[in-house]
């Protein structure tokens, strides 16, 4: 399972999780949480295409779905908490590992914000990947210039 919200960070896990999914011969299936942030995150754009936000987010997916090289399902998740929604989507019998990004965030905004990610490691019951946020991926030294 892959938890997407509607950032650059958060579809940054999906490379990682492809390749899990094609070496183990699995699929994916990608999730987002309706949940009130996400929704007022995405509503401008909902207005701009004359859609309703639910449907923008679940259109998202179906695209996400079909970009990848394995075979994916969608499932958009209801809720207000979204550690607490992935946490209890997982505890389905389809579910054998959660692949997520992490944002990063620090200090006091991690501290205002909290961690989704941390939550979801510390309550889930399967495997969890934590994939760090682009940028503070370490750069491969062999490609350094020399």
């Amino acid at each position: 399972m892959v938890p997407l919200d509607t950032s650059e960070v958060g579809r940054s896990a999906l490379p990682k999780a492809e390749e899990l999914a094609r070496a183990l011969g699995q699929s994916l299936l990608l999730v987002t949480v309706a949940d009130e942030d996400t929704i007022r995150a995405i509503e401008e754009l909902a207005r701009i295409e004359g859609k309703e936000p639910i449907d923008v987010l679940e259109l998202n997916l179906r695209s996400r779905a079909r970009s990848v090289s394995v075979p994916a399902e969608t499932d958009l998740l209801p809720g207000d908490d979204p550690a607490a929604a992935i946490v209890d989507r997982a505890h389905k019998p389809d579910v054998d590992m959660i692949v997520m990004a992490t944002h990063g965030r620090t200090g006091l905004t991690r501290w205002r914000l909290g961690s989704v990610a941390e939550r979801v490691v510390r309550a889930a019951t399967v495997p969890v990947l934590v994939v760090p946020a682009p940028w503070r991926l370490k750069e491969d030294p062999s490609a350094a210039e020399v």
